[in-house]
């Protein structure tokens, strides 16, 4: 499959998104794949896209299939957000977590 200048611009515009995530990190990376499934479909095409998005230590994968390729290419960006939303959710739980327990301490003393 030919990568064509508006499948590439269309997923420029998406993977962009992921950005406000990674504001204050330099290091963000996300690798991109997309394409036909396989040949030997009798009705129709099946697209997949697949991300592997790696900032600082963390490392997050998403991949989608349907029979349109933009499709596939915002069912990818839609779970990829989420997996990192939820990781960032996740972080922020264990800081204030860790902020309670410092208190509770510091008043003890």
């Amino acid at each position: 499959m030919d990568m064509t200048e508006a499948i590439s611009d269309y997923l420029e515009r998406k993977i962009t998104g992921l950005e406000k995530f990674v504001q204050k990190i330099d290091n963000a990376i996300a690798r991109v794949e997309v394409g036909r499934t396989t040949n030997h479909h009798h009705k129709g095409e099946v697209f997949k896209a697949e991300i592997h998005f790696e900032y600082g230590d963390h490392k997050f994968m998403a991949k989608a299939e349907s029979t349109d390729l933009y499709k596939a290419i915002d069912k990818v960006k839609d779970e990829l957000t989420s997996e990192v939303t939820k990781a960032s959710r996740k972080g922020r739980k264990l800081l204030k977590t860790g902020k309670q327990k410092i208190k509770e301490m510091m008043k003890k003393s």
